[in-house]
């Protein structure tokens, strides 16, 4: 799992059966201690209604994310957002890294 911010979303007009229960998003991983954008942007599907500039938990275990979508060992997808996260959850992670 690791954190990512939603820079934008992907059209298709045709896709796998799979992909339609969900948007499909454009990911950049962010460091989970800096906050800082790294790595090249992802695609991730999303069931949970994350938009544009919010930050997001991300999986990339294949199994579950067919499971998520209720698609079969066919599903081509492999990223998927797990949680929306909010300024209060990053505020306790980063307190209790400081060990308040």
């Amino acid at each position: 799992m690791w954190i990512g911010l939603v820079k934008g979303s992907v059209r298709a007009t045709v896709k796998h059966p799979s992909m339609r229960k969900g948007a499909m998003l454009i990911v950049q991983p962010l460091n989970a201690v800096s906050g800082e954008a790294e790595g090249i942007a992802q695609v991730a599907m999303d069931t949970m209604g994350a938009g544009v500039g919010q930050r997001v938990l991300l999986s990339g275990d294949g199994a579950g994310t067919a499971s998520l979508l209720g698609a079969g060992k066919d599903c081509p997808v492999r990223l998927a957002v797990g949680a929306i996260l909010d300024d209060k959850s990053v505020q306790i992670r980063s307190m209790m890294k400081r060990g308040g």
